[in-house]
């Protein structure tokens, strides 16, 4: 289904977003092996340009959306170029920016677009160019609704499992990587291990902008009257003490009071803003840590804690987490605020790799590094970036850090191993090797995956593990 990005009017500044768009855009296809993530790509450009948050939210919307509908930008383009591949890579990719606002935004009219970058063309590539793209992107306007419609056609025939190489209909083929944006390899690698169904279902979340999600402070006494209030407001429910955004009328009149409300209720650290997946993880992990008699008040060592999402959702919950490492600095100053944001007790922080902390303890929590591929929806460049070199690279670096993490598993504790990956070869088959591998010590207690609640969500994996005393 195509979703049509609400934006309100214009203003003077906004060709900067516009600007930024291309040059990010330019920067990620041409040099996909740059691991800088896309949320950190775009803050650096929007402080260095000075953009306001408007033009902010324009420039995050155009790059997100343009990564993940290239391919069918490059579709409805072709019907009105001669010959596309001769335009140079920039062109193109300007092309693309304008396709996607007339097609996948309202609220911005068509002719203030085409101005913009026919503008944007003339000053760059001359006036030839810009008479070009003012032709194209004309000519898209005036075949929006029938673009649309032939874009919905193959997203519905994605839906129904009924997806070819051309778009057509044809029952039990899986859906091809080409039209969908993402490595064919990938599709076919979901198809042989998940069947074709499912693979479908994975490629079509894709697609979606994943809505916000939050969970409730329930350590402090307003947790439980927020969530009642959010879910008496229309939000869905996530877990015990969360909500999400999913399927809420964003132009009801009350609904910017509301965000206002839930932004200022997060500044107050009442909130946190948290993926429904990631929130069932953890709260999984609490509920299984606290029914356990002999592990219940034991210190955790969340071995590779990132920016500290399940950290302080175990923390609120009452888990004893007494140490959380990191090895990149500014993901640590950004749990230590949100320690102090949500006056949660400080655990130990280091800032080094997993395999570098040489404690033991009885519990370990492993969030390891992974190609990520359960979170394409969210994280739109992996699209161009992912390959099966990395993910063999991931599967080494996970293979180490279990291993180490192992050694350091104090007799009759417990391990959990989280993926935010979803293919077996990171996380059954990873985990089947390393029980064969410990086999004397060490018992799978349980593995399960978490799947997307809601369309663009994460799809997260997690493992237990018991070291035999």
């Amino acid at each position: 289904m195509i979703e049509k990005t609400k934006k309100t009017s214009q203003n003077p500044s906004v060709s900067a977003a516009r600007k930024g768009a291309l040059e990010l855009l330019h920067q990620i296809f041409r040099h996909p092996e740059d691991g800088t993530p896309l949320p950190v790509m775009l803050s650096r450009y929007g402080t260095s340009a000075s953009l306001d948050g408007r033009d902010a939210a324009l420039l995050s919307e155009l790059v997100y959306g343009v990564l993940r509908r290239h391919a069918a930008l490059d579709a409805a383009l072709a019907g009105f170029l001669k010959k596309p591949d001769a335009l140079s890579f920039q062109v193109r990719m300007l092309l693309r920016l304008g396709a996607y606002e007339i097609l996948f935004m309202d609220g911005i009219p068509a002719r203030a677009t085409v101005n913009e970058l026919v503008n944007l063309a003339r000053r760059r590539f001359g006036q030839g160019l810009g008479g070009l793209v003012n032709g194209v992107l004309r000519a898209v306007d005036r075949a929006a609704e029938d673009l649309r419609g032939a874009i919905r056609g193959r997203e519905e025939a994605l839906s129904r499992e009924e997806l070819d190489a051309e778009g057509a209909a044809t029952a039990g083929a899986p859906p091809p990587g080409g039209l969908i944006a993402l490595p064919q390899w990938l599709v076919d690698m979901w198809a042989s291990q998940y069947g074709e169904k499912e693979a479908c279902r994975l490629a079509e979340n894709t697609l979606a902008h994943p809505s916000p999600c939050w969970r409730a402070n329930l350590s402090r006494a307003w947790g439980e009257m927020l969530v009642q209030h959010w879910l008496e407001k229309g939000y869905a429910p996530v877990g015990q003490g969360g909500f999400s955004a999913e399927g809420l009328d964003r132009n009801r009149p009350d609904a910017a009071k509301q965000q206002t409300l839930l932004e200022t209720f997060e500044k107050q650290g009442n909130l946190t803003r948290q993926g429904a997946s990631s929130q069932l993880v953890a709260e999984y992990l609490a509920d299984w840590i606290l029914a356990d008699e002999t592990l219940a008040k034991a210190p955790l060592w969340d071995a590779c804690c990132g920016r500290g999402g399940k950290t302080t959702a175990l923390l609120e919950k009452g888990v004893h987490v007494a140490l959380a490492s990191e090895p990149a600095s500014f993901r640590l100053e950004e749990l230590k605020a949100a320690l102090l944001r949500l006056g949660l007790p400080w655990p130990q922080l280091q800032c080094a790799a997993a395999q570098q902390v040489d404690e033991s303890f009885p519990l370990i929590l492993l969030d390891v590094p992974c190609s990520g591929t359960g979170t394409i929806a969210r994280n739109a460049e992996l699209r161009l970036r992912l390959s099966p070199e990395r993910l063999a690279e991931a599967v080494r670096t996970q293979a180490d850090i279990l291993c180490h993490a192992w050694e350091h598993l104090l007799p009759g504790g417990a391990l959990f191993y989280v993926t935010c990956a979803l293919n077996r070869e990171e996380n059954e088959a990873q985990i089947a090797r390393f029980v064969e591998l410990r086999s004397g010590d060490c018992r799978l207690v349980e593995q399960r995956s978490f799947l997307p609640l809601f369309p663009g969500q994460d799809a997260l994996f997690l493992a237990i593990l018991r070291k035999v005393s």
